[in-house]
């Protein structure tokens, strides 16, 4: 909307109809603003506000990827290898040849 160029010219009822325009133009962008700051604010969580719908995995996505555990449960270690045959060192001397 653009300003009239001469507002001394215009009579009382149009100055009137003007401002009533411009009053309600204003009380439409408050209520604008109003919303976007409630939006805003339940975004961020700032707010009891309710927030985004939880919506469940429909379990497609389970299946796709492997489930990763966050903390493993302690794991049974084996313990002592023993091996099952004795291990012998020898040493055996050989006369290199000429």
């Amino acid at each position: 909307m653009s300003p009239p160029t001469d507002l001394s010219g215009l009579s009382r009822a149009e100055l009137g109809a003007l401002v009533l325009k411009l009053l309600a133009e204003m009380g439409e962008l408050k209520r604008l603003v109003a919303g976007q700051r409630d939006e805003i604010a339940r975004l961020k969580g700032l707010k009891g506000l309710k927030g985004r719908p939880v919506i469940k995995p429909s379990g497609m996505e389970d299946q796709t990827e492997p489930k990763r555990h966050g903390k493993r449960g302690k794991q049974r270690s084996r313990g002592k290898v023993v091996p099952r045959v004795a291990i012998e060192d020898k040493v055996i001397l050989v006369t290199v040849p000429e």
